[in-house]
């Protein structure tokens, strides 16, 4: 795993991904009930922050969304509006959870649309794929395909006109933005 990760960081993912002030492409994405949405439409014209995760068998990312949903769940950050992005399809997304009572929008990027957009996607190593096999991790099945890519974790914020206003990623998928920080970011824009 600090093998891959070492990998990861040499392709320096954090210079070629959108940087602040460039401006977030368009997608079409699935909510949790499959329905096609468009991201522009669902951010209609309002800030957002917008996180990127492996999946829901990724104890790292559910410890990062479980936070988040507890403090957007809090009286000051009842305005603060999110989606949370994996490459899983809509429902593996929530086999775990009900996503009417997370504090955030859910949405699925079948086969990594705009991930690949954002060139955040790697393609995992077969030594990875082996490891995750003995943890029960089933990466073809969650996706609905057998391109066994994933996404860097990233959180990007983006201002009513779409614009990227912050941007933070690292490659070791076990250091993630601190969320109160992110959130107070995003404040900054309403």
């Amino acid at each position: 795993m600090k093998k891959a990760t070492e990998d990861l960081k040499a392709f320096n993912f954090k210079e070629k991904t959108l940087q602040i002030g460039d401006v977030f492409p368009e997608a079409t994405l699935l909510n949790h009930k499959g329905e096609e949405t468009s991201l522009k439409g669902a951010l209609d014209g309002k800030p957002a922050i917008i996180s990127f995760y492996r999946g829901t068998w990724c104890p790292y990312c559910n410890l990062e969304l479980a936070y988040y949903s507890e403090l957007l769940g809090e009286k000051e950050n009842k305005g603060v509006r999110m989606f949370a992005i994996s490459p899983e399809k809509p429902d593996v997304t929530i086999e775990k959870t009900d996503p009417e009572s997370l504090n955030f929008t859910i949405c699925s990027d079948v086969d990594n649309k705009l991930a690949k957009k954002l060139n955040l996607v790697f393609g995992l190593s077969e030594k990875i794929q082996g490891i995750y096999k003995k943890f029960g991790i089933d990466v073809d099945n969650s996706q609905g395909n057998t391109e066994k890519e994933l996404p860097v974790p990233a959180t990007f914020i983006v201002d009513k006109d779409g614009k990227v206003a912050y941007v933070d990623l690292d490659e070791d998928y076990t250091t993630r933005p601190d969320a109160q920080e992110v959130v107070a970011e995003y404040k900054k824009l309403i």
